[in-house]
């Protein structure tokens, strides 16, 4: 395998391999079906995604912060 450095979770690289796999194999319908609950389970992993960097943008703006005023202590 080709070692390609992504964003993706291995959750993420799982469910796409799996949707890989489930096309072709079965009906349209069956294929839409699969589409669909794979795009459901990325937008939700998308969301928890943003959700953390927001969470972790605020702590490491406190953090560069307070490390801030440490220096600024020191120095006086």
């Amino acid at each position: 395998m080709l070692d390609v450095q992504t964003n993706l979770t291995k959750e993420d690289i799982h469910v796409l391999l799996m949707l890989s796999k489930m096309l072709g194999q079965t009906d349209i319908e069956g294929q839409v079906s699969q589409i669909e609950v794979t795009q459901e389970f990325l937008e939700n992993q998308i969301e928890q995604a943003q959700e953390e960097k927001n969470k972790n943008e605020k702590l490491y703006s406190r953090l560069g912060t307070t490390i801030g005023l440490v220096i600024v202590i020191i120095l006086i």
